[in-house]
């Protein structure tokens, strides 16, 4: 999926977060977003997903060089996030399969697991998780669907090590595959993507090669 911002803006109250950005983000590419705490990570995230509107601009979409209508982006894309909730109540099993009710995977359910080493964790209730198997949980969410777009915000937040290396392993694999966004200050989340936009200077955003 092609995403393209013209002249894109995010007003708070009297305060602009973002302001005329353009950016046209090539089918099937990768991109870091990076800045300082504050700089409009997030709400650049937000914007792209569809998540919020921007207060001025417009964000397009395209397929095959068609537009592709946003009303769709949300059953099209994935979406890992601290501002993104699970459902606390379900078990995993639960989780999952209600999931993947409303998305595409090409996986099953026991492979889903499997991938993500939850094997034995199965009919625990998500509220009985820890942070980090939270944390894992959504990024399978966003990561195993069939996606358009992938996009990740802050990803190994409340991962230890070896959740950290689950991470890069499935986001590797899914390079190449669909357009895929990671915002981030930890470099060992994006450090393996060529194409970057730094928000610290908001007067000269631009795509650049790392």
């Amino acid at each position: 999926m092609r995403v393209k911002l013209n002249k894109v803006g995010k007003r708070f109250n009297k305060e602009w977060i973002l302001r005329n950005l353009s950016l046209d983000i090539p089918s099937q590419s990768s991109l870091s977003i990076t800045g300082a705490n504050g700089s409009g990570k997030s709400t650049l995230i937000k914007l792209i997903s569809a998540y919020m509107e921007p207060t001025s601009g417009n964000i397009q979409y395209f397929e095959n060089k068609k537009t592709y209508p946003i009303e769709s982006i949300p059953q099209s894309i994935g979406l890992a996030a601290p501002y993104v909730d699970l459902i606390e109540e379900f078990s995993l099993r639960e989780h999952v399969e209600f999931h993947f009710k409303f998305r595409s995977t090409p996986f099953s359910l026991d492979e889903i697991i499997a991938r993500t080493n939850f094997q034995f964790s199965i009919d625990k209730k998500v509220q009985d998780f820890s942070s980090g198997m939270k944390q894992r949980l959504k990024l399978a969410l966003a990561i195993f669907a069939k996606n358009k777009l992938l996009i990740l915000d802050e990803p190994t937040s409340n991962l230890d090590q070896e959740g950290i290396e689950w991470y890069r392993d499935q986001i590797l694999q899914k390079i190449g595959t669909c357009t895929i966004i990671v915002a981030s200050n930890q470099r060992h989340e994006y450090d393996f993507i060529s194409k970057n936009i730094d928000l610290n200077n908001k007067n000269t955003i631009r795509m650049k090669s790392l």
